[in-house]
């Protein structure tokens, strides 16, 4: 027993003395406080991988080619909220309306299609609530004369070119197609008014008739269809040969 115990209390002794004669080395090498991390902690002097780096500053790819964004709209009109256009609504939309080309109305016709076709009356409106732009509609006739009407859609100038126009106008068409089973959308414009008349073509909207002196100055105006999923024939949009008065339309 006696003879374990001694090997055990020399083992003990001679890593005691390899601990104390390493310590009185270090002790004669001047020791940094870097030098003391890495004898305590050396990983943390590892080498960082190359390759989780890269992952960590790696910035998203833009998309190139045919490959498309996920949001087809820019940023400010996915921020945009539309909605139903209110009273209160008539008090803050006048810097819309600046535009030489957009009709105004008095009181009384906005409050007549806010009563009568609310889901045809829209207002898209952007962080802050500011006013973009607006549109204003309304179902109508009979039969297969039985449609949906632009009456007025415009945006504000600084929110154009962001395919604001174009998100109204699907909002209005689907109202008419798939709730009020209409069979066409249509709308007047200034014959002069061409930056709106390439939009709507690109809508698929088709110029079916003149209808001459509509707009004041003496100016014609023109009017343009787009056929629903009702009108499988698209009777709606064959247009007319001749120019009409104003007289002569069924509805206006």
């Amino acid at each position: 027993m006696e003879i374990v115990l001694r090997s055990r209390v020399d083992v003990f002794g001679r890593r005691f003395n390899k601990r104390k004669s390493r310590l009185k080395i270090l002790l004669k090498i001047p020791i940094t406080f870097t030098c003391l991390k890495f004898l305590i902690s050396p990983k943390l002097f590892q080498p960082k991988s190359r390759t989780n780096h890269r992952q960590r500053t790696r910035t998203p790819e833009k998309p190139t080619g045919n490959r498309r964004p996920d949001h087809p709209y820019p940023p400010e009109i996915q921020m945009t909220t539309i909605r139903r256009f209110c009273c209160d609504d008539l008090l803050r939309f006048s810097s819309v309306n600046l535009d030489h080309l957009t009709e105004t109305f008095n009181m009384s016709f906005y409050m007549t299609y806010l009563a009568r076709w609310p889901d045809y009356f829209h207002v898209a409106e952007a962080p802050g609530n500011r006013v973009m732009g607006y549109i204003m509609g309304k179902v109508e006739g009979q039969g297969e004369s039985w449609h949906g009407h632009v009456t007025a859609v415009t945006v504000a100038p600084e929110f154009r070119r962001q395919q604001l126009a174009k998100k109204l106008m699907n909002l209005l068409e689907d109202i008419s197609d798939k709730i009020d089973k209409a069979y066409f959308v249509d709308l007047f414009v200034r014959a002069s008014n061409t930056p709106a008349i390439k939009m709507y073509e690109k809508l698929d909207y088709v110029i079916y008739r003149r209808v001459l002196r509509y707009y004041s100055g003496e100016e014609d105006g023109l009017d343009m269809r787009k056929a629903l999923s009702r009108d499988v024939e698209k009777k709606s949009i064959i247009p007319l040969k001749r120019p009409v008065t104003p007289d002569e339309l069924e509805y206006d």
